[in-house]
């Protein structure tokens, strides 16, 4: 298949990219600012501007749309105006355009949709998302599927293992920081079920080729806080636990908090995508020990 990835410049949408290109799919990546891997057609794109989307679609006749473009969150909660542009209002746009011309369409959204009281939440608990970054994905989720129905929505965990750009992923940031001798400090009271990009790929893969509609949960086989995920990834990657301090939450209130607890059970992925993420620690060796 032909395959646009926008975002393709990304953490993830770039690892994304690759990966479904090395899956066989013939794949064009959407970026802005960041290079996507240099093996890819790229095309650089402002999707926000008038006209872009359909502009978009219209020139690379694309038969899915992978939607991994957005704005994280530290810069939503600095610009909530361009974090409502981005992560809400492009979503609806572009699944209009993918209905429009019956274009196989999913979306990437993010476990910080979830308010953080309970463990292991499943599709059907409702999303009470605490910052700037979580209401203007959850937002986004919402207008995506009402342009289009057919459409799916992967809610994706915390992401650790090999990255894309100058960003880390959960792990890589930890390594990186470990390995230069830096003081990490990581939460007690956080809890996610972290997934890699190639876990992410697989179910991404299935929901473009199989189908599949609605919000699917996209994590990892394992519930556990960031400080123990800190420990874990220092073990398996044979580096320094010395250097990982223990916070909490709570000592830090303000702008940007996250919430306590988004792991999710990911038990309908698995059960109608035939989908199964790659056990952790597999996941961690992928670490990257530098930037792209």
């Amino acid at each position: 298949m032909r395959i646009l990835v926008t975002g393709a410049g990304g953490l993830l949408g770039g690892r994304l990219a690759a990966l479904l290109s090395n899956a066989g799919h013939e794949v064009v990546a959407a970026h802005r600012d960041s290079a996507p891997p240099p093996e890819l057609r790229a095309v650089s794109v402002e999707l926000t501007e008038p006209g872009a989307v359909k502009d978009l679609l219209e020139r690379e006749k694309p038969d899915a749309v992978v939607h991994a473009a957005a704005l994280a969150s530290p810069q939503c909660e600095a610009d909530p105006a361009l974090a409502e542009a981005v992560n809400y209002r492009l979503p609806g746009r572009l699944a209009s355009a993918c209905c429009q011309r019956d274009i196989r369409l999913v979306g990437l959204s993010t476990d910080m949709v979830l308010g953080g009281q309970q463990a292991l939440s499943n599709e059907d608990v409702e999303a009470a998302p605490l910052g700037v970054y979580g209401r203007t994905k959850l937002a986004g989720e919402e207008a995506l599927l009402a342009a289009d129905p057919a459409a799916a929505v992967a809610r994706v965990a915390l992401v650790v293992g090999g990255g894309h750009g100058s960003r880390g992923t959960g792990s890589e940031s930890v390594a990186w920081a470990l390995s230069a001798g830096r003081t990490v400090r990581l939460f007690a009271d956080e809890f996610r079920t972290p997934v890699d990009p190639e876990s992410v790929a697989a179910a991404v893969r299935l929901l473009v080729e199989k189908g599949g509609t609605g919000v699917f949960h996209i994590g990892g086989p394992e519930r556990l806080s960031r400080l123990e995920l800190g420990h874990r990834a220092a073990r398996v990657l044979s580096l320094p636990a010395e250097g990982i301090e223990a916070g909490f939450q709570v000592d830090y209130p303000g702008p940007g908090r996250r919430p306590a607890d988004t792991s999710m059970d990911s038990g309908r992925a698995r059960r109608e995508l035939r989908w199964t993420p790659r056990p952790l620690e597999d996941a961690l060796r992928g670490t990257r020990s530098t930037p792209d």
